[in-house]
C-alpha cells in the first residue's frame, strides 16, 4: 500500500536543508529554494494471516515499510548539488562525479503548509537515493530533482523512526 503526500506552497518559502546524519538544523547546510513542494512516499507491505477454518485472510501484519522524499531545487549551483547529490565539490576544480563519504543525512525541509501555516519536516537518517536529475533549458530554469531515502533511526523512540513534523 503505498501512501503519497504532496505538499505545496509559494515560492521563496520552500527550503531544503541537509547536514551529516545526527547535526542540527542550526548547522546544516541550506540548499536554497525547492520548486513544486515536496513528495514524500511511504509504503508498507503486509503478509496475510490466514487460519484453517476461513478461506480469506483473517489480519493482516506489516513486513516493511519505507520512506521517501523528492523534492525540486530550484538553485542548482555546483556546491548545492555536491551536497545534495553526496558528491565532491572542489571549489575551481569543480565538481567530481564520484561519492564523498557515502554516508547518512538529516534533512530539513520548511514549507508553507495547509492554511498557510508553517511546516517542518526533519528526517532524522537519509541517504540520496541516486535518482537526480538535473534539468537545464536553453533560456529557461536550471533544477534539479533530487531524491532521498529515509531510514529508520534506532536510536529514537519507534514512532519517530523516520522523523517527525510540526506546524505552527
Amino acid at each position: 500500500m503505498a501512501l503519497t503526500n504532496i505538499v505545496v506552497g509559494v515560492q521563496g518559502e520552500n527550503t531544503i536543508q541537509v547536514a551529516p546524519y545526527g547535526i542540527g538544523e542550526e548547522n546544516s547546510r541550506n540548499l536554497g529554494l525547492i520548486k513544486g513542494g515536496v513528495t514524500i512516499e511511504h509504503d508498507t507491505s503486509l503478509q496475510d494471516i490466514m487460519v484453517d477454518q476461513y478461506l480469506a485472510a483473517v489480519d493482516q501484519v506489516v513486513t516493511s515499510e519505507s520512506l521517501k522524499i523528492k523534492t525540486t531545487m530550484a538553485e542548482a549551483t555546483l556546491t548545492n548539488l555536491a551536497a545534495a547529490m553526496g558528491l565532491e565539490y572542489e571549489g575551481s576544480a569543480g565538481l567530481n562525479l564520484t561519492t564523498a563519504d557515502g554516508g547518512y543525512y538529516t534533512v530539513y525541509i520548511n514549507v508553507k503548509g495547509p492554511k498557510g501555516k508553517n511546516r517542518k519536516y526533519t528526517f532524522w537518517k537519509c541517504k540520496i537515493n541516486g535518482k537526480t536529475t538535473q534539468v537545464y533549458k536553453r533560456d529557461g530554469e536550471t533544477v534539479a530533482d533530487i531524491e532521498f531515502n529515509v531510514l529508520a533511526d534506532t536510536e529514537k523512540p519507534s514512532n519517530q523512526r523516520f522523523g517527525t513534523v510540526t506546524e505552527g
